[in-house]
């Protein structure tokens, strides 16, 4: 009956209670009337039933105020995300020079976070901590993409836990040789349990190698993990480095595709719109909604970190 409870809704925790008070004191007294020493014992049990009644009415009363605080949350923007729309997977192949990206200027609306009114001219630490997450991660395909190995980005939706899939063994071009995690977490740490579950998408997968890239850093903890799993981390310091050391027309050839538009402003992960900042009512925190609600619903938790308002997207 416990399990009952815990797994109902209230109503049902709610007649369990009912019934122990029902059958303490109505049932077993009339079973037991005949016998004056049956009737002895069921006076004794009454107690019992009393704080099983209890217990499961205090069940059914946080069942009823759960219930309440997620009617009280549907009324604004909901949890609901529905299903994503599939979009042609992007793939990539080696090339030598890569093309120019135009840089337009982006069109805000009121509660939006106004974007730097001139483009960046050079990589810098706090520029890739204020990407948002889609475009962290499209910019870590065209990483790989101007460094020649073919790479594959997922699909907007459940990833799976894989951001890229790269290429790199020619005798089975189809097989993915490694899989890319990538988090766009401003300067936050990355602790061990996304890099634990990593390595279960390396099992699952059959895939021997991976890579974990960050705009944050990584926990001691997470270092020590990733190390004889064959798992590299690279946190926002070794990407600036990386993409510094790149050939000087693809490195401002990656940083105009980084910086093109609103690329601080995070995309929606269900119909890939960008979403909106709205500020938290009563007391609640601010949060990332769909540009295209009421049509899409998503929303996303926002965090101000120390070079933009990120949006927390796992």
């Amino acid at each position: 009956m416990l399990d009952i409870a815990l797994t109902s809704t209230w109503p049902v925790a709610a007649s369990i209670a009912a019934g122990m008070l029902l059958f303490g004191f109505v049932l077993i007294p009339a079973f037991f009337a005949h016998n004056p020493y049956l009737k002895m014992a069921a006076a004794g049990l009454k107690p019992i039933f009393v704080l099983l009644s209890c217990i499961f009415g205090v069940i059914a009363l946080f069942k009823w105020l759960a219930m309440q605080k997620a009617a009280a949350k549907a009324r604004g923007l909901t949890n609901v995300r529905p299903l994503a729309p599939q979009r042609p997977i992007r793939r990539s192949s080696p090339v030598t020079e890569p093309t120019n990206v135009m840089w337009r200027e982006p069109v805000m609306k009121e509660n939006e976070v106004q974007p730097e009114s001139t483009r960046a001219e050079a990589w810098s630490l706090e520029l890739i901590q204020a990407i948002e997450w889609k475009r962290f991660e499209d910019v870590c395909q065209k990483f790989y993409e101007l460094k020649g190995i073919r790479s594959e980005c997922t699909p907007l939706g459940p990833d799976g836990g894989i951001d890229i899939r790269l290429f790199q063994d020619d005798n089975q071009p189809q097989i993915a040789t490694a899989i890319v995690q990538c988090k766009a977490w401003g300067n936050s740490f990355v602790g061990v349990k996304p890099v634990r579950e990593l390595l279960g998408v390396m099992v699952h997968e059959k895939i021997g190698k991976a890579f974990f890239m960050t705009s944050g850093s990584y926990s001691d903890e997470a270092k020590g993990f990733a190390v004889p799993n064959r798992i590299t981390l690279i946190d926002g310091k070794m990407l600036l480095a990386m993409f510094n050391r790149l050939p000087d027309v693809q490195r401002l050839a990656l940083l105009d595709f980084a910086t093109a538009g609103d690329y601080h402003i995070p995309t929606c992960p269900s119909c890939g719109t960008k979403m909106r900042l709205i500020p938290g009512k009563a007391g609640r925190r601010d949060f990332w909604g769909c540009g295209s609600y009421p049509k899409c619903r998503q929303k996303l938790g926002a965090r101000q970190g120390a070079n933009a308002v990120v949006a927390y997207y796992e």
